[in-house]
């Protein structure tokens, strides 16, 4: 057994611990303006520190924690290197009508956009209920809905999951934002939203949302669009508001990209 071997497995598992906190911490305050480089090169160290720790001999404990410490560095650094999400062109026009679609709401009735027409709608795709960060946008989301309700915007949010699981969520949070189920990704296909991606669940890869948020005019004419470039990075629910006002009483601009 070496001298170092073992305290260089313990600090890979201090490093990636450390990381991996961190990385909960901002999920849950929806941190989307902090990049994930610093996660990156947690990740790189600690599986640095375990291979080296692990080839010194330092010993059965000390080998049992550096192989502790590689496994979820390495699943966590292929998370992050696979959250890119790609340049994809939506199919939506700024001052055209969005593109009409139906889905099944979480009290099992069906949707329509078009039956929405008459009120501005702010819709969002997003990758499904299992995603920690599209919980956290979601809630933001609810916690500022008050102020939404009040410019006379209803909340509209899309995912791939079944009926039966926006059911149970909507059962749960009761959040003012109405969940509609899109398993077969029509609507996503609609406005070319969709992206075959790593997914924990009904994975490991299939097609999920590029989270993407647009504001539909009272006239149902797409108004203005934001669209994530990194699943982990989403715009705070305050910036959209600040965003949207102006589009509420003005002429559409054009869309932005996070």
């Amino acid at each position: 057994m070496t001298a170092f071997g073992f305290p260089l497995a313990a600090l890979a598992l201090i490093v990636i611990g450390g990381a991996l906190l961190s990385y909960v911490a901002k999920m849950r305050r929806n941190r989307s303006e902090l990049r994930p480089v610093t996660e990156q090169l947690a990740a790189v160290a600690a599986i640095l520190l375990a291979t080296v720790a692990f080839f010194t001999q330092p010993g059965i404990l000390g080998a049992l924690i550096a192989v502790v410490a590689l496994v979820p560095a390495g699943l966590f650094l292929v998370a992050i290197y696979t959250s890119r999400e790609p340049g994809q062109p939506p199919n939506m026009h700024i001052g055209e009508l969005a593109p009409e679609f139906a889905g099944i709401t979480a009290d099992g009735t069906s949707f329509r956009l078009s039956a929405l027409r008459g009120q501005p709608v702010l819709l969002k795709f997003f990758r499904g209920l299992w995603c920690p960060y599209c919980i956290a946008e979601l809630k933001e989301l609810a916690t500022v809905a008050p102020r939404f309700e009040e410019l006379g915007v209803k909340l509209v949010a899309v995912s791939s999951d079944t009926p039966a699981e926006i059911a149970r969520f909507e059962a749960k949070h009761r959040w003012p934002i109405a969940l509609v189920a899109d398993p077969s990704l029509e609507a996503h296909r609609l406005y070319n939203v969709q992206h075959r991606n790593f997914a924990p669940k009904r994975g490991p890869f299939r097609e999920l949302a590029i989270p993407t948020t647009v504001l539909i005019g009272a006239d149902g004419r797409v108004q203005w669009f934001v669209q994530s470039r990194d699943h982990r990075v989403r715009p705070h629910a305050d910036w959209v508001l600040g965003m949207i006002v102006p589009f509420l009483s003005k002429k559409p601009r054009r869309a932005l990209a996070a």
